[in-house]
């Protein structure tokens, strides 16, 4: 231990930080500290890991729950309409990517919170391809389907996968993820079913 208990300290400003990011707000993460496996016991790094992975979770639902309602709010304004969608939504996607490599977490730390933020993103990308076969097994005209999947191929999410996480200077881009208030009532899905729920899990403590 170097000073940082659990109770305060660096620890809270990252709890703090966690908690109104998570729930949509806009902290700056210029003033967060650095932590070193060293800085805690395991228990502290526990609980830590937690409040990291439950912020992430809730950050990447205001995102879904973003991309559902542009989607449905778009629904009929012709083609490239649902494509111009899901390329605007990737600057969330990129803003999320980006906090999993603040370089206040230890290495092990962004290593798996961005992993886990990436199978997300690759679950979402595989859930809507799975929904569009779902419309066209409902009767919806197949030439309809068809522009639908090109157009989420040709802006398919999991381009932002191909991209550095490294954070950028100063505070990120506004993008459609921050623009959500915290608790959202969810709009109905133009493609039949939601996509997956936030990151898994994880178990996520310095070595």
């Amino acid at each position: 231990m170097t000073g940082f208990w659990g109770d305060g300290g660096a620890y809270g400003a990252w709890v703090a930080h966690l908690r109104e990011w998570g729930a949509g707000g806009d902290p700056d993460p210029a003033a967060l500290p650095v932590l070193r496996p060293e800085d805690w016991a395991e228990d502290t790094w526990r609980r830590l890991a937690v409040q990291l992975q439950e912020a992430v979770a809730a950050r990447f639902g205001h995102w879904s729950t973003a991309l559902s309602a542009a989607a449905a709010d778009r629904a009929g304004a012709g083609p490239g309409a649902f494509g111009r969608t899901l390329a605007h939504s990737r600057t969330g996607l990129r803003g999320l990517r980006r906090f999993t490599a603040h370089p206040g977490l230890p290495e092990h730390v962004r290593e798996e919170l961005g992993s886990l933020v990436d199978e997300s993103i690759t679950r979402t990308q595989q859930a809507l391809e799975e929904n569009l076969d779902g419309l066209a097994a409902s009767g919806v005209p197949p030439g309809t389907v068809e522009l639908m999947r090109r157009e989420l191929r040709d802006n398919a999410l999991t381009a932002v996968l191909a991209e550095e996480r490294a954070p950028a200077p100063g505070r990120p881009r506004r993008g459609l993820l921050r623009r959500r208030p915290a608790e959202p009532a969810p709009p109905p899905d133009p493609w039949g079913a939601p996509p997956p729920d936030g990151p898994p899990r994880r178990r996520i403590i310095p070595g």
